[in-house]
């Protein structure tokens, strides 16, 4: 008899009881009210209230008291016998006792409306000594099982409706101990996946369990590792940076190194991606063969290298390149190599580092290398308006390479829409002015062409109208910020002049001098006021002098040099209500410290603008 003749052997034997029980009219049942497609009704089966109490309060005392042939047929609406409510709450006391009576291979092998045994149940929430004492029962049906594998395996074994077994309830819910006891009862079976996709190691490498990790792998003969979306135990571990449990399973099975998703990610591409350097190097150092470095993802052929650079994991290039210089010769699909990717980061300095670390790549075949459109790194940078002067002042760049559309960087260059505002916009333009000198692609010789005779085409006539469009656009957009920012620097010059006549604490009426005179706080006041009011009114002047100009080199600069004054004197015009409202209320009601405190937020925030921006300008 096998497993699945076993339980319908056990239903059977069950079922039997059910009747006879119904004669007798001990099992409890009461009607749902809500009809069937059919207009029937569905029995909802419930345990009697004191039978379910005594399982789960461990009151064998009441348990004697009742006939097996009453409680054993006895289940709850999700059809949890008294066995699985003994088993939940972990009263050992009771499942032994129930274990006990000649009915109790019906009770063992009997799943509830969701699919769990009773060792589902005690395995879940981690009740050891009710998981043993059930195993050990199911030892004894080895004479009902001729599959060979004896009643203790085979309920190890059985599955729910979420094809979980009570070893992977107790994996899940991190039951060290009880993990430990199922694996150890049946070390050469192969637990498959659930109906997610999760097996018993990737669950657990997954949720960061490490001491699982190392159970199963020590126990299980040859775990399954897979995972949802074809990823293994590895990448499990890769992705939460656990650099110990990422070791284990590297010195248990290195070739998992090789094995990829279902979109094509090793555990090497998702280091890269995330930046875990140390993991890329523990990776690279236990591949049994260097072909994990030139893997690429199953729809763009990027490998490991291509996402680093994209992602500017400068550490992780060197890495990967020192350990497999030639990778660097790899493209993606659309033809793009390490360089093109560190581009489309639209970082500035993308490729700096890059040239600078790795001598290897300072060949001209790499840098002036075309994708699939004919753009070069250096076409990429004029279209990504990237700042990068280590590749764009290189004397092996070929600035007079044409792409597909035949046109140089230069010319996508001076098309380009500069975004207004931009922090390096003097930066680009600088380099813009270097690159006329010395390069003059067909477009650009046509347009002067043109110019000289007095007539241009009509291609190149939209063209241009184009770019003063966008132009006009830029400045337009430039002024109307400044209009903003006007209004927000005169309100603070208002204020904080209005503030300089009305003093904290008036005035003394004898000789008209302010009454506060002495106190620190009052000269604070006076002080960070003033300067409040210095700032907000030099950035008027900025404003309105920006109004007379119309060169949008020009117009930044001076917008973000109002930026600047406008926020100082906001922050000014904090410390000054600040310092004015210390210096008039009482210390002992507690006000002037909480005063103090909302205000030291706001400069907090302050700061931290101020900081963002410092960073920006660094960078740029």
């Amino acid at each position: 008899m096998d497993l699945s003749t076993s339980i319908h052997t056990a239903e059977s034997h069950t079922l039997y009881l059910e009747q006879v029980a119904a004669q007798d009219g001990s099992q409890t049942q009461i009607s749902n009210q809500a009809a069937d497609a059919d207009g029937s009704q569905t029995p909802i089966t419930c345990m009697d209230a004191a039978l379910y109490e005594a399982a789960a309060y461990g009151r064998i005392d009441v348990l004697e008291q009742m006939s097996e042939d009453h409680f054993v047929v006895q289940l709850t609406p999700n059809k949890n016998t008294v066995l699985h409510i003994a088993a939940q709450f972990g009263q050992l006391d009771c499942v032994q006792y129930i274990l006990g009576l000649n009915s109790s291979s019906s009770l063992l092998l009997k799943p509830n409306l969701k699919g769990d045994t009773p060792l589902h149940l005690a395995a879940r929430e981690g009740h050891l000594t009710v998981v043993t004492a059930l195993i050990d029962a199911a030892k004894r049906l080895h004479q009902e099982i001729e599959s060979g594998i004896g009643g203790d395996k085979a309920i190890m074994r059985m599955t729910n409706e979420e094809e979980n077994t009570a070893l992977h309830e107790a994996v899940r819910y991190h039951h060290s101990e009880v993990v430990k006891s199922l694996t150890e009862e049946d070390p050469e079976f192969i637990y498959g996946a659930n109906i997610t996709g999760y097996t018993l190691l990737y669950m657990a490498a997954e949720r960061g369990f490490e001491d699982l990790v190392n159970s199963i792998i020590g126990t299980c003969t040859s775990p399954s590792h897979s995972g949802m979306m074809g990823r293994t135990a590895l990448h499990a571990a890769v992705i939460r940076n656990d650099q110990e449990m990422t070791a284990r399973l590297l010195e248990w099975k290195p070739d998992l190194t090789k094995e990829v998703d279902e979109n094509g990610w090793s555990p090497l591409h998702c280091a890269a991606y995330l930046g875990h350097t140390a993991i890329v190097e523990q990776l690279l150092d236990k591949s049994p063969d260097k072909s994990v470095t030139y893997l690429g993802l199953k729809d763009s052929k990027k490998t490991a290298l291509h996402i680093a650079a994209n992602h500017n994991h400068q550490d992780i290039v060197k890495l990967l390149l020192s350990h497999s210089p030639d990778c660097c010769e790899q493209v993606d699909d659309k033809g793009n190599n390490v360089l093109h990717s560190a581009i489309m980061s639209e970082r500035h300095h993308a490729t700096r580092h890059i040239l600078n670390d790795n001598s290897l790549l300072m060949v001209r075949r790499l840098i002036n290398e075309k994708d699939a459109k004919g753009d070069t790194p250096l076409h990429l940078l004029a279209s990504y308006q990237v700042y990068d002067p280590s590749l764009s002042e290189d004397n092996r760049v070929d600035k007079m390479a044409l792409n597909k559309d035949k046109l140089t960087a230069l010319e996508i260059f001076s098309r380009a829409n500069v975004k207004p505002g931009s922090m390096i916009i003097e930066e680009i333009r600088r380099q813009l002015r270097e690159w006329e000198k010395e390069v003059v692609g067909p477009f650009s010789w046509q347009e002067a062409i043109n110019k000289d005779s007095g007539g241009t085409s009509n291609s190149n006539s939209n063209s241009s109208k184009s770019k003063d469009v966008r132009k006009d656009e830029s400045i337009s957009n430039i002024k109307r910020q400044g209009e903003t920012h006007l209004i927000v620097a005169a309100l603070v010059a208002t204020v904080t002049f209005a503030a300089g006549f009305t003093l904290p604490g008036g005035y003394n009426g004898s000789d008209g001098m302010a009454i506060l005179t002495k106190r620190a706080a009052f000269k604070a006041f006076i002080v960070t006021d003033t300067i409040a009011v210095i700032l907000s009114v030099s950035a008027v002047f900025v404003y309105f002098f920006m109004s007379l100009h119309k060169e949008e080199d020009f117009l930044v600069k001076h917008l973000i040099m109002g930026f600047f004054l406008t926020m100082l004197s906001m922050g000014a015009m904090v410390v000054a209500f600040m310092t004015g409202l210390y210096a008039v209320l009482p210390l002992s009601s507690g006000l002037p410290i909480v005063t103090c405190i909302i205000c030291c937020i706001v400069l907090l925030a302050f700061y931290f603008v101020f900081r963002q921006l410092f960073k920006f300008i660094k960078e740029s």
